[in-house]
């Protein structure tokens, strides 16, 4: 596992159960549009979807996207480019690439937003990573 400030290690807990990272992202988060860093999953996990409750629909005039990836690979490779523009939840989005898993080593979690035309004033989305870490007895 990954050490050092809080918040910076991989979740997981020692039975076996379903494992879940839960993140908010807004339209007006520092770096958004570049990717921010969230939390970490650990090594030998393996993503079995990815829930997105968007809480306020994201406004930008003409395109509206969110994407989630691991840090190192694509950056969309746990959810690549979901529209964003209604209200409501997309389950079970199913990752590809590098978050495919078992994961080779602990990889911190990226969000985006990507956005065209008339800049957003609102939009709120929580995103909700489900997986199975390697915790075989």
């Amino acid at each position: 596992m990954t050490t050092g400030t809080p918040g910076s290690t991989a979740r997981q807990n020692k039975i076996q159960l379903v494992h879940y990272l839960r993140f908010t992202v807004n339209y007006n988060d520092v770096n958004v549009a570049n990717g921010n860093t969230k939390q970490w999953l650990p090594a030998g996990a393996i993503i079995i979807g990815t829930d997105v409750q968007v809480v306020t629909a994201f406004n930008a005039g003409t395109t509206n996207t969110l994407s989630v990836g691991t840090v190192g690979d694509t950056g969309t490779d746990i959810i690549n480019a979901q529209s964003v523009s209604a209200a409501g939840l997309t389950q079970n989005v199913a990752p590809t690439g590098a978050a495919l898993g078992p994961l080779a080593a602990d990889k911190q979690v990226v969000a985006s937003y990507a956005q065209t035309g008339t800049a957003a004033t609102a939009g709120q989305a929580i995103v909700i990573v489900k997986y199975i870490p390697n915790n075989d007895l």
